[in-house]
């Protein structure tokens, strides 16, 4: 496995860590097994990998290590990260989950590393890093505007539609003076092919999703082997009452959005991926379907409870839950306080959270697929609101799609999106600083979505709300996971599959042009209490966005193979010509770097090509002598100008086949079939 590999390769990564760590010194102590800080972890808990050896004994029985290990630290319980489920134990062990612990003891944590390090079975030990939303979870409860469409006018009857400018943007000053019209996820023209299909499972990895909420307890996921309260694992899954997902935090079917100190994020998330659409209440959902129970489903694992941080332990936890339960995708708006923008590599984060790495890769492996569109699940993040020049993780693992955050002016929201390599797509997250210069109107620029009403907040005291607007990659994100739910619901419709490598390309190319927009320096509020302004250099984020904005339309259209490219018959004498390619790569494409062209002699033949086809200045390049049809595929790096992997971060391989139809007359419309 990469991160048991990597190990060794990488020792000079965990030297650094440990001179930056100040760990005490014991004897027998191999300090560069610590592969992680001291810092923001939990006290009194490490996490462990064992030697696969040492890992098999104490699944038979074996409790000798444990013996060993409380002579040096004071040992409360050493138990499985991952409880693997019967029949998956092959999966399993292909990711390693059979041999991560966590070990839980009284005393310093900081010693008990140094002395779990003497330990030759263990061969890793790593701090339970706490976690973190990507948001910073502040909220403005919903007032209503006088909406951007009059009640009734849309697509659905749900009467905050309006004012849920992430949708249908009509560039309506109620949202900001710079809204621009069309700055949204192009999902009101989708609706009328698909909304959702309750066979595509959402795991919301998240905060609790409220899953009695008004808007969204008809799309909730729900087990249908399992009988609530009874306190028994009817289904023998592993997991008792687990209803409606599972509260990693406290390993139990309770999820639990009823605490004090509740932030409502995960259920604003739910919201925004599939809030109930067409049930003449509240808000809308990306695939939240026509109110005739076609909705996608959402499964709530829960990793923070309430203002408690959940950890790498929780994190993984919801992984494996999602992958043995149903999920094809993971909807993942979390982070490690800022941390997680600080790794190089996918390598690097493989060391340093190995058993969440583990957990992902677990869930993407084929043999734990969940969608019959699909062969793998897929894994959908926020890119973090660190403001950095590239993706946090594990947004930024090379085969996971990290998502940055757009305002309703269809541009960057500098004051917290991260953007560079690793950063794969854009997708509206929301902007209070493009909002109007009053208090109310400046919150609507934020997203609007689904809250837990006994939320507490220290201006408004408990807030009493079903829906609020907050801001973030953490709203970005849901909403590309939505676009990609509906993209797999319209599939099931017309009975197409994908690889799962097939349909993230078309997802990362079904994309609107934002990069033109990024020429001029942007005014921004620096905060409404004084109307200050500050200039922003968008040049910075010029090709750093991903390929450009979510457009749920293309997407549809590329599930349906339409359209094709038609280019004009010429002679051999005649000059290549140049054809855009950006309906399959996006309007950015003239700024991606390509890898290449494959066109097989086939098509060679077909088109009368003399010489193959190239790409140039970001579009095809190619003279065909007669008329014919074939198949090119062209390659190209969404995310950066290398491609991300183990030794470094960076964009992601993304292949699209694009038919070629050769005819001596091309239509105005540039020969879309």
């Amino acid at each position: 496995m990469l991160m048991i590999a990597t190990l060794f390769a990488a020792a000079s990564c965990t030297e650094q860590l440990h001179e930056d760590s100040q760990l005490p010194a014991e004897e027998g102590a191999v300090m560069t097994k610590v592969v992680n800080t001291p810092a923001g972890f939990v006290e009194g808990s490490l996490v462990i990998c064992l030697s696969e050896n040492a890992a098999d004994a104490l699944s038979a029985g074996d409790a000798s290590l444990v013996e060993e290990m409380s002579e040096k630290v004071d040992v409360k319980s050493l138990k499985p990260v991952f409880a693997v489920v019967p029949g998956k134990e092959d999966v399993a062990r292909r990711h390693n989950l059979h041999k991560w612990y966590e070990v839980t003891f009284d005393g310093d944590t900081r010693t008990a590393a140094s002395r779990l390090t003497a330990f030759a079975d263990v061969k890793m030990v790593q701090f339970n890093k706490v976690l973190s939303p990507a948001s910073d979870c502040s909220f403005t409860p919903y007032v209503p505007s006088l909406s951007q469409m009059a009640a009734g006018s849309g697509p659905f009857n749900d009467d905050m539609l309006g004012d849920q400018w992430h949708l249908i943007n009509t560039g309506s000053s109620s949202v900001a003076n710079s809204s621009v019209a069309g700055a949204d996820v192009a999902v009101s023209d989708a609706w009328t092919l698909t909304a959702g299909d309750p066979r595509i499972v959402v795991a919301i990895i998240d905060g609790p999703v409220k899953y009695n909420h008004p808007d969204l307890s008809s799309n909730m996921w729900k087990n249908s082997g399992e009988v609530a309260g009874n306190g028994i694992d009817d289904d023998k899954n592993g997991y008792v009452d687990d209803v409606y997902g599972w509260n990693c935090v406290n390993e139990t079917g309770n999820i639990n959005w009823k605490s004090a100190s509740e932030t409502g994020h995960g259920t604003h998330v739910a919201g925004i991926v599939a809030a109930v659409n067409n049930n003449s209440t509240g808000v809308c959902g990306v695939a939240g379907g026509s109110g005739k129970g076609d909705g996608v489903r959402m499964m709530s694992c829960q990793i923070f409870e309430g203002g408690s941080a959940g950890s790498i332990t929780t994190s993984a936890k919801a992984f494996q839950y999602a992958a043995d339960n149903g999920a094809c995708i993971a909807q993942c708006s979390f982070g490690y306080e800022g941390e997680g923008a600080a790794y190089g590599s996918d390598a690097e984060y493989a060391m340093v959270f190995g058993a969440e790495y583990d957990a992902i890769r677990y869930f993407m492996d084929p043999d734990n697929n969940n969608s019959d569109i699909l062969d793998a699940n897929i894994v959908i993040a926020a890119a973090g609101n660190d403001s950095r020049n590239q993706s946090s993780y594990p947004a930024g693992i090379a085969e996971v799609v990290s998502v940055t955050g757009l305002g309703p002016d269809y541009l960057p929201a500098v004051c917290y999106t991260n953007y560079g390599p690793g950063c794969n797509i854009a997708a509206p997250g929301g902007d209070f600083y493009v909002g109007n210069t009053s208090n109310v109107a400046q919150n609507r620029s934020r997203v609007l979505s689904t809250f837990v009403d006994n939320v507490t907040d220290s201006n408004l005291g408990t807030s009493g709300h079903d829906y609020v607007y907050m801001q973030g990659t953490s709203m970005a994100c849901p909403c590309v996971s939505g676009v990609a739910a509906l993209g797999l619901s319209y599939a099931h419709k017309i009975g197409k599959k994908f690889t799962r490598d097939e349909f993230v390309a078309m997802l990362l190319t079904s994309v609107n042009n934002i990069d033109d927009m990024l020429i001029d320096n942007k005014m921004k509020l620096a905060g409404y209490t004084n109307g200050s302004e500050r200039t922003v250099n968008l040049g910075l984020y010029r090709g750093k966005m991903g390929t450009g904005a979510i457009d749920a339309w293309k997407l549809l259209m590329a599930v349906e193979g339409t359209p094709s490219i038609t280019v004009l018959v010429g002679d051999e004498t005649s000059k290549a010509k140049r054809y855009d390619i950006s309906t399959y790569f996006g309007a950015t494409a003239g700024d991606l770097t390509y890898l290449g062209v494959d066109c097989d002699a086939a098509t060679m033949e077909a088109l009368g090509l003399k010489e193959a086809p190239v790409m140039k200045y970001g579009k095809l390049s190619l003279n065909p002598t007669k008329v014919g049809s074939g198949k090119v595929t062209v390659r190209a790096i969404a995310g950066g100008e290398e491609l991300g992997g183990s030794e470094q971060i960076g964009g992601m391989e993304i292949r699209r086949t694009i038919s070629i139809l050769s005819r001596g007359v091309v239509s105005d419309n540039g020969g879309w079939l």
